[in-house]
């Protein structure tokens, strides 16, 4: 008997030489911030903020699998999956998104991780043809130089952003419909199946919290006759 493979994949479609796949990297909220659901880099481990995230991963084997193979990995966050699939549930006929990370500890030459991603829709192509399979995902993972802005933000030195592996697909309407909806579903299902325990803890750590305050102000506070003559 074969033994069983267990895997985080939510979906995944596949082409001759093309491959796409999302993956389930949710995390839970700490419950002191219950009512987020979703863990929001409230919280660390092993030094590194903990995110609820979709992972997406492009394979390109046009020039052979193996060590020929060309794999990019990005990461979505749940919101920004289900905004994707609101636009192509309401039919926009031209739609555009990007997303640009830089993240990661700094190498020895004082480069961070770089992830870039673009999912697209148009009805032609630049040189007016109608497109019959109109969904265009493209990502790239490489490597840039960060830099934090005066209000803590993370971006990437002009130029200084150097590539390492690039990959793209062409989806058609029925197909990404049955990635994103697959997605989406999932997380629905994930965010019922935590939302019980984790809303009845942090509810109970909330008044938990509510009633230690109460107290302290209490104890503060001074006698009914401490301002008596």
């Amino acid at each position: 008997m074969n033994e069983s493979h267990a895997t985080n994949q939510i979906c995944v479609l596949k082409t001759n030489r093309k491959l796409v796949a999302f993956y389930d990297k949710l995390r839970v909220a700490a419950t002191t911030n219950y009512a987020q659901l979703h863990a929001d880099g409230e919280y660390t481990e092993n030094g590194r903020k903990i995110r609820s995230l979709i992972g997406l991963t492009l394979l390109d084997y046009s020039n052979g699998k193996g060590n020929q193979t060309i794999s990019v990995r990005v990461n979505l966050s749940p919101d920004e999956v289900e905004y994707i699939f609101s636009r192509l549930h309401a039919g926009f006929p031209v739609f555009e998104y990007r997303q640009d990370k830089i993240f990661g500890t700094k190498d020895e030459q004082g480069y961070s991780q770089v992830t870039k991603l673009s999912i697209t829709r148009n009805t032609h192509d630049y040189q007016g043809n109608p497109l019959r399979i109109p969904w265009r995902i493209e990502a790239e993972n490489g490597k840039g130089i960060a830099f934090q802005n005066q209000t803590g933000g993370t971006y990437m030195q002009k130029n200084s952003f150097q590539p390492i592996s690039k990959a793209f697909l062409n989806v058609t309407d029925a197909d990404m419909y049955c990635l994103l909806n697959r997605v989406v579903r999932y997380t629905h299902m994930w965010e019922s199946a935590i939302a019980t325990g984790l809303i009845s803890n942090g509810k109970q750590a909330y008044q938990a919290l509510l009633a230690e305050n109460a107290a302290k102000q209490t104890q503060a506070a001074p006698p009914n006759n401490y301002y008596a003559a």
